[in-house]
């Protein structure tokens, strides 16, 4: 089985006020395209671990359950609510993806998981290794020990060379900042 999993459950504290994942990028919140490229995938289950209810409605719009975590939780909590519920359901590969990455294309996804077949795990790279990944079973116990912010990072970034696609800077922004969102709209999404 075939586990999805966005993590939506930040805080947005280096983008302002406001909740990054609501911002509009080109006439869209920003989290609607990780979202849509989930559902495109087909996997047999797609979760995305949510605190914000119109996050929540808008996974929901694109056929991706819910989970909701706690207002105050840290990155390694929402990743662990959502890899408990893939453990529940047996899944036997468990994908990452983060929702405020709106560039990541399908295709490159779907590659993850094929290249997960031959390898334990399957990440990305730019200048870094970073999600979305795809990890097998095996590694959720060991994720699900993790604490703090950095969620399931030190694992992908341990990787090797051979476990890691590479993508196009653009394609793996990771929008943190109200700049990294200006930057995002001179991006064509083709």
């Amino acid at each position: 089985m075939r586990v999805g999993l966005v993590l939506a459950a930040g805080h947005s504290r280096r983008f302002g006020a406001d909740d990054k994942l609501l911002a509009l990028l080109k006439g869209r919140p920003l989290c609607s395209y990780a979202f849509e490229t989930l559902s495109a995938l087909g996997l047999d289950a797609s979760f995305a671990c949510v605190q914000s209810g119109q996050v929540a409605k808008i996974a929901q719009a694109a056929g991706i359950k819910v989970v909701r975590v706690p207002q105050n939780a840290q990155h390694s909590d929402s990743l662990r609510t959502g890899l408990q519920m893939a453990k529940v359901l047996g899944a036997a590969q468990v994908l990452i993806m983060l929702a405020d990455m709106p560039f990541v294309p399908a295709a490159h996804v779907a590659a993850l998981f094929d290249m997960a077949q031959t390898f334990p795990a399957a990440s990305s790279t730019v200048d870094q290794i970073l999600p979305p990944a795809v990890f097998p079973v095996a590694y959720i116990d060991e994720i699900l020990t993790l604490t703090g912010d950095q969620g399931a990072g030190p694992m992908i970034k341990a990787l090797p060379d051979n476990q890691v696609l590479p993508l196009s800077a653009p394609a793996l922004l990771d929008i943190d900042t109200i700049a990294d969102l200006r930057r995002a709209h001179q991006y064509d999404l083709a």
